[in-house]
């Protein structure tokens, strides 16, 4: 499940995003639609998670088609 933590450092004013539980280019898609609601941030860095390659679960199935008798 996709979280988008925000935190504003109170000291600094500092206003900080982290996108959590989507790795790879779909995390690119959930960070500019935050990006277009709350403005470009001051630092952008990818973490480890982003890294990560989404898992895809492939299903070979195979059907055997009976024969005409």
């Amino acid at each position: 499940m996709a979280e988008i933590e925000f935190t504003i450092v109170a000291a600094t004013g500092e206003f900080l995003m982290h996108v959590h539980g989507v790795a790879g280019p779909a995390c690119d898609e959930v960070a500019r639609l935050v990006k277009e609601l709350a403005g470009e941030p001051g630092q952008e860095e990818a973490t480890a998670e982003y890294h990560l390659r989404p898992r895809v679960n492939m299903r070979n199935t195979n059907r055997v088609q009976p024969r005409g008798r």
